[in-house]
């Protein structure tokens, strides 16, 4: 449990002192945008279909919570705040090994416990889901800004 709130932290503290290229509203836009998909998708996989668990016991705790609505968030803010259009291919990849390793970890640890889903299933995930977080935010959120 340790682990889940060093690693909000750990995303805490490097959104805070990380340059920021994202305004106030786009931020504000894209964190509960991204923890909505995020707790959809975990009751979809983790609960509804029991693909995974996260904690040491199968009745969702605060920490299970608490990683869910916060880390996807925290770490799209920085894959937003730290993406160049000119390598754009290169950072969704680097992202997706990032998100990987973080997932790796949590189940290395114990904390996350992969039932029917590989762990592998993930890396065409965060491939889809990092591509289509640049194209909502670039099209949707990045133009209605600039064109306010």
């Amino acid at each position: 449990m340790m682990l889940v709130w060093g690693l909000i932290l750990l995303l805490v503290v490097a959104l805070f002192i990380m340059p920021k290229r994202l305004t106030v509203r786009e931020n504000l836009i894209m964190f509960p945008f991204v923890g909505y998909f995020a707790a959809v998708a975990h009751v979809l996989v983790g609960l509804m279909l029991d693909y995974v668990d996260f904690g040491p016991t199968k009745s969702v705790e605060f920490s299970d919570f608490a990683l869910v609505a916060f880390a996807p968030s925290l770490i799209a803010l920085l894959f937003l705040n730290f993406m160049k259009q000119e390598k754009h291919l290169l950072y969704v990849i680097i992202w997706t090994i990032f998100s990987f390793l973080i997932e790796l970890l949590l189940s290395i640890n114990g904390y996350m416990k992969h039932l029917e889903w590989k762990i592998w299933y993930s890396i065409p995930v965060y491939l889809l889901a990092f591509f289509l977080l640049q194209w909502f935010f670039q099209r949707i959120v990045r133009n209605r800004s600039q064109g306010s």
